[in-house]
């Protein structure tokens, strides 16, 4: 399965961050910045999120949710091939297994406008379904 890319745009209103508890997993439903966005948090929309994405909607993963961030890091080459190389290659360390063996679809965002280098969100869904699990080490 091709890996969708997706360019966000860092620009956004102020947005509250995610209640989150003593093991940093979001507590109740939130709209947050893409910068706000943290490796486990589970989030609605993941499959329609387009190109010129500012904030997401988090949910505790017990609640329906189709997408997951499974990576995040700043300072990547602003590059397209940069980027979906680190993000394929975080695939398989979340997930357990290679992203081309995966029923999984993945989002790479990031702000296109930054210089050299940006900070990439790695988002992973099923297509057409929601879950209220975490793909992390699903083998999926």
């Amino acid at each position: 399965m091709a890996a969708a890319g997706a360019l966000a745009l860092a620009l956004s209103a102020c947005v509250a961050s995610p209640s989150r508890g003593s093991d940093g997993q979001v507590m109740a439903t939130a709209t947050v910045k893409l910068a706000d966005l943290k490796v486990g948090d589970c989030i609605t929309d993941a499959s329609s999120l387009g190109v010129e994405v500012t904030d997401v909607q988090v949910v505790p993963c017990s609640s329906p949710h189709d997408g997951e961030v499974y990576a995040t890091e700043s300072n990547v080459p602003n590059v397209e091939a940069d980027i979906h190389s680190y993000c394929l290659d975080q695939f398989a360390i979340y997930v357990g297994l290679d992203f081309d063996s995966s029923a999984l679809a993945a989002q790479f965002l990031h702000n296109p406008d930054t210089s050299s280098n940006t900070d990439v969100q790695c988002i992973l869904y099923l297509p057409g379904q929601t879950t209220t699990q975490s793909y992390k080490g699903s083998q999926q």
